[in-house]
């Protein structure tokens, strides 16, 4: 976790609109690793004690954590990346110094209304949203993932809205590492749901449901990710034993970040 993250925040809260918010943030992690927290199954394999204290200590790191992802990271995490899928819509998260984390939105455009009056009625603290063009703006076929077009990552950082990905990862979380300056991203428990169909939590009764061919397109772009990110010198690491991404994706323990 980074320490500046609290006075970041501060200065977020001055600022009127989200573009401003989006602006300041430009950059201010350069040279920091981005580690970034999703649901799959194999988050729990990790002593989350274990894993604050080492983040708490780790002031390079930058803590990104997905939806309920956050439980196990709670008040080192630096960014809490959240949308309005699988989620508790009427009951916000339980934070821990909540001085310590940006809430960071990503609202499905074709709800935009109902979406933000979710984050507004519910009390779901949010310090930056963006839309995310989804069907009728698009295509399924227009997605980051089915196009592999990474460059729309970009969009964050000029016309502060994204496209959808049709993961929280490729439309919302990396976009933000990659405009907080950061080129080391970790994921842990990028498992997608091809052998492993369940998340790290308990799930609701509400879940998506998960399209197998949707998983395996997901794990093909990877292979275009990697090839992307390495011509941008963006380094790529994976903490999971049974995620089937691309095998260059360097694998690593959280101990050896």
């Amino acid at each position: 976790m980074v320490e500046y993250t609290k006075e970041l925040k501060k200065h977020i809260a001055t600022l009127d609109s989200c573009e401003e918010r989006i602006n300041l943030l430009t950059s201010q992690y350069d040279g920091k690793t981005a580690v970034i927290l999703l649901t799959g199954p194999t988050l729990n394999n990790h002593d989350e004690v274990q894993m604050r204290n080492m983040f708490r200590e780790r002031d390079d790191l930058v803590i990104l954590s997905v939806k309920q992802a956050y439980h196990k990271t709670l008040d080192t995490t630096d960014f809490h990346i959240m949308n309005h899928w699988n989620i508790d819509r009427k009951n916000p998260f339980e934070y821990k110094n909540i001085e310590n984390t940006i809430c960071f939105w990503s609202c499905t455009n074709s709800f935009l209304q109902e979406h933000l009056q979710i984050i507004q009625d519910n009390n779901h603290p949010c310090d930056i949203w963006i839309p995310i063009l989804n069907p009728p703006d698009i295509t399924r076929e227009q997605s980051i993932q089915a196009t592999c077009n990474f460059e729309l990552f970009k969009l964050l950082g000029t016309e502060y809205y994204s496209i959808w990905g049709t993961s929280i990862l490729y439309s919302t979380a990396i976009p933000m590492a990659l405009h907080l300056g950061c080129k080391d991203l970790v994921f842990v428990a990028w498992d997608l749901k091809i052998k492993n169909q369940g998340h790290s939590y308990e799930e609701g009764e509400k879940m998506v449901p998960v399209e197998l061919e949707e998983e395996y397109e997901a794990m093909r772009s990877t292979y275009n990710l990697y090839d992307w990110c390495s011509n941008l010198d963006i380094k790529l690491r994976v903490v999971s034993d049974v995620s089937p991404i691309d095998e260059r994706i360097k694998r690593v323990q959280i101990k050896d970040l």
